[in-house]
């Protein structure tokens, strides 16, 4: 299977770069499986297209990977997107330009957060050491970055809009954006009319920010 075949042209100024205020305004495009019909309908109307007895299944993973930006102490800039905290102060993350940032290297992001590369791993990966923990996670959360695709170029203003109103398992290095339509109200109302709801939680990894570099699915090698 060609990667080829999925390439299609969505020109730029069609990608939203700020999230609506009201979740449900958004648009959704509905498919009739028997008529093959098209329409387009604002997101609430799933109200009226879930039946009772539906399953409804819902991701519960949330986002907890933090993206900084800083610079080396030679001066040359630094981005890293902190992924998982494997030990205290310890966090696996994908990092750019990796090539300049080998072991025993360091990154400083301002206000006290230094961490020094120590241990290299494929494709980018590094495992990054904070100097500092005292408050480590506070100050994290105050210079990071929610860890928006490549092509929205605008910071979130407020984070939690990068989640769901029903993420609860810590993890995801990105949102399962499928669900960031849904409110309290839509799942209310979908409950009230009998439309079943099951959870998972499946962790959205590092390679929703990668390219593909392979001419075929099969070749393709998921993180």
């Amino acid at each position: 299977m060609l990667i080829s075949d999925f390439d299609y042209d969505l020109p730029e100024e069609l990608i939203a770069q700020t999230p609506l205020a009201d979740r449900a305004d958004s648009r959704m495009m509905v498919v009739d499986p028997v008529s093959k019909r098209f329409e387009e309908r604002p997101f609430r109307s799933c109200v009226d297209l879930l039946q009772p007895g539906d399953l409804l299944v819902t991701n519960t993973a949330r986002v907890t990977a933090v993206r900084l930006y800083g610079q080396r102490p030679t001066g040359g800039q630094v981005e890293a997107l902190l992924l998982k905290e494997e030990e205290p102060g310890r966090f696996e993350a994908l990092v750019k330009p990796a090539k300049k940032l080998s072991v025993g290297q360091r990154a400083l992001f301002g206000d006290g957060l230094e961490a020094e590369v120590v241990e290299v791993r494929e494709e980018g990966l590094r495992v990054l050491s904070f100097l500092q923990q005292e408050g480590l996670s506070e100050r994290l959360a105050a210079k990071g970055f929610a860890p928006l695709p490549p092509y929205i170029h605008e910071h979130l203003k407020d984070v939690e809009r990068y989640q769901t109103v029903y993420a609860a398992v810590g993890g995801s290095a990105a949102a399962p954006t499928a669900g960031l339509h849904f409110t309290k109200e839509i799942l209310a109302a979908l409950e009230k009319k009998g439309v079943e709801r099951a959870e998972v939680s499946l962790d959205v990894s590092l390679d929703t920010f990668r390219p593909m570099s392979a001419d075929t699915a099969e070749a393709h090698t998921m993180h």
